[in-house]
């Protein structure tokens, strides 16, 4: 379908502008500055393209040199052609700068109606002449290229033939563009034919024109309505861009339709509109498909487009229409990214690709046709805006394609909304029963914090039980010393440090009591300080001796090895204290009077560790219970009476306040009987 849009697009313009007759007579050419119509009917034949050799005669004064006017010899140039692209009949070539003059005589009969001629754009002035009668002007040609100015417009000359014989003269002169000569043909038919031809060329040029601008304000507008799509506003500069260099080339448009143009702001804007068509569309692209065209890419089409830009602006247009082949590589370059770019981009299967690299060939092949014609390379027509309406037409079709995948997405988010829709009451329910299974949840939770403070509740009565112990015993000591029952002055002052150790314990006991939230929390802030291993064995040994000693219970406490004498510990040794005061009070409980309970410190150089043991060679502990010793209100009461039964706290208070200090607690019964706690601290260097 795209194909057969642009077989009848290029139908209708090269069906226009082409000066072919529909008759099967061969045309005829000119030859030696004369052409031969006296066999050929207007009306029959129709319009005829005065091709082949005109007479000429070059005005070869060269630039730079004194000026006046130095006429060469009649010859012979062909026609269509640009200067210096040809050689006179005499073998010399042509510059492309100058003055030149063609004449050419049409033998034809004798003709009732009114003729006509079409001239092309010609550059860049001329004056034409029929039957030896100035009939038309385009600027003004002269010898003296200080006389001479450009313009340039197509022309339409109506006149009469008398007789059988008519002389065209055309009087060309160029200073002021890279090329000069007749580039296209010059056509002769009758008044009506050469009308009907003009009013061709000129609709055909504002329907292109009109469908350019028409586009191009369409993507303005999109993008005036959503911003984010800067493609958009890229592809609207392109068409206006292609349609700003229509309307100043073929017809003439826009110097038409504004007066005072003159002929140098219009190929300046030619060329700026050359120049950012090509830089407009290829960002268009690499907006469009970013990850096949780099950023960097467009980055330097973007300066290399401000220097051709600049040096039109500032260099004469004799200059930069020179340069004319830089402009030309600079688009063919970015016409070779931006296939390639589509073509890895359709190898990927990306959305809209392969269409938009079919509207791109058809478009890049129209900018090769017209940079071969602006050249004198090919003969043929300007198909530029050809070329991107074919783009515009596949680009058509892409956004065609998105909407319909947009739709078909939309339709499929909608089913989907209906389903969701439909099992919204289902998903209602379950959402229902996850609520009611996290409602028992949280009342099962209640329920648990409910027991666990009955639970504290009772443990601080059991322990404000086991308070009772010490105060008995610190009343007998002081009922012994009031009654003078402990006369002796050192047992006396063992007795008093006995029990002031004693009241010690008590208030840790109560601190104890207070801090169990926060001990099991780890929120308690230790006060370490550095203790060497005698120090501590000292300080147990004061503690603990006199106690053993009255309860007729054998009690060591010592260093292992010499190296211990030199080790040290950080700890809080009032809650190491504790810890101690546990494993002892524990192990006192099942050894039996006449046993032994034995501390030892030792140190582990190689794993900076200290490790003290305290031993009893009482009744030991059941296997069974060794794994769940240390747990939270563990009591195994099948081994404990109700005298000696304890709140069940003590050795897994033991066990926080030695992990908090970076050690591990552990027990085993060792195969000679009794049990061994096992304390691991970290060694002080």
């Amino acid at each position: 379908m795209a194909g057969l849009l642009l077989l009848t697009a290029l139908w209708a313009v090269l069906g226009g502008c082409s000066a072919a007759t529909q008759s099967t007579k061969p045309i005829p050419k000119a030859e030696q500055g004369i052409i031969d119509l006296t066999e050929w009917s207007w009306d029959e034949d129709g319009i005829v393209p005065l091709n082949g050799q005109w007479a000429f005669v070059w005005n070869n004064s060269i630039r730079g040199e004194k000026r006046g006017p130095k006429i060469g010899g009649i010859t012979t140039l062909t026609v269509p052609g640009t200067w210096g692209n040809l050689r006179m009949g005499n073998g010399e070539a042509l510059r492309n700068q100058g003055y030149g003059i063609y004449r050419l005589t049409i033998n034809h009969q004798i003709q009732d109606e009114l003729l006509a001629v079409r001239v092309p754009n010609i550059a860049t002035a001329y004056d034409l002449s029929i039957n030896g009668k100035v009939v038309m002007s385009r600027g003004r040609a002269d010898t003296d290229e200080r006389k001479a100015f450009p313009y340039q417009l197509p022309a339409m000359v109506h006149f009469t033939a008398s007789g059988t014989q008519t002389v065209l003269e055309l009087a060309v002169a160029n200073y002021d563009h890279r090329d000069g000569g007749i580039r296209t043909e010059i056509i002769i038919g009758n008044a009506s034919q050469i009308q009907k031809l003009q009013i061709r060329h000129a609709a055909q040029e504002l329907i292109i024109l009109g469908c350019l601008i028409m586009i191009g304000f369409y993507h303005l507008g999109l993008f005036i309505l959503r911003r984010k799509e800067v493609a958009n506003i890229m592809f609207a500069l392109l068409c206006f861009f292609v349609g700003l260099r229509m309307g100043l080339i073929g017809e003439g448009f826009i110097v038409q339709w504004v007066k005072g143009m003159d002929w140098g702001t219009a190929i300046r804007l030619e060329y700026l509109s050359f120049i950012m068509g090509g830089w407009s569309g290829f960002a268009f692209f690499q907006i469009i498909y970013p990850i096949e065209i780099k950023r960097v890419w467009f980055k330097l089409s973007s300066g290399i487009a401000a220097l051709l830009i600049l040096s039109v602006l500032v260099v004469p247009p004799i200059r930069f229409t020179s340069w004319v082949m830089g402009y030309q590589i600079y688009i063919l370059l970015l016409s070779a990214i931006v296939l390639v770019s589509l073509v890895l981009s359709s190898l990927r299967r990306r959305e809209g690709s392969r269409l938009a690299l079919i509207g791109v060939a058809g478009l890049v092949i129209t900018i090769v046709n017209d940079i071969l014609f602006y050249n004198g390379w090919w003969r043929s027509i300007d198909l530029l805006p050809i070329g991107l309406l074919f783009l515009i037409v596949m680009n058509s079709f892409i956004i065609s394609l998105r909407f319909s995948r947009t739709y078909d997405r939309a339709e499929q988010m909608s089913a989907e909304l209906i389903e969701w829709n439909n099992s919204l009451e289902q998903r209602i329910s379950d959402r229902t029963d996850e609520l009611q299974h996290s409602y028992q949840t949280l009342e099962e939770a209640k329920l648990d914090l409910e027991r666990m403070e009955q639970s504290r509740v009772q443990l601080v009565s059991n322990i404000s039980h086991d308070l009772r112990t010490p105060i008995t015993l610190l009343q007998g000591y002081l009922e012994a010393l009031r009654d003078n029952v402990i006369s002796e002055p050192t047992q006396r002052e063992n007795t008093i440090r006995l029990m002031l150790s004693k009241v010690e314990g008590l208030n840790s006991l109560i601190q104890d009591l207070f801090d169990l939230s926060v001990l099991e929390a780890r929120r308690v802030d230790l006060a370490l300080e550095k203790i060497p291993l005698p120090s501590w064995k000292d300080r147990i040994t004061e503690q603990y001796g006199l106690e053993m000693e009255s309860r007729g219970i054998a009690f060591d406490c010592s260093l292992a090895t010499e190296s211990t004498f030199d080790a040290a510990v950080t700890i809080d040794i009032r809650r190491m204290d504790r810890v101690i005061a546990n494993l002892v009070y524990n192990a006192i409980k099942y050894t039996p009077r006449g046993g032994t309970i034995r501390i030892t410190m030792r140190d582990d150089a190689d794993a900076s560790t200290v490790e003290v043991l305290v031993t009893d060679n009482g009744s030991g502990i059941e296997p069974d219970d060794l794994p769940y010793l240390f747990d939270r209100y563990f009591k195994n009461e099948k081994s404990r009476s109700s005298a000696s039964s304890g709140s069940g706290l003590g050795l897994a208070i033991s066990k926080e306040i030695v992990e908090m200090h970076g050690g591990q607690i552990s027990a085993l019964n060792p195969p000679e009987g009794g049990s061994v706690f096992r304390i691991v601290l970290p060694l002080t260097k």
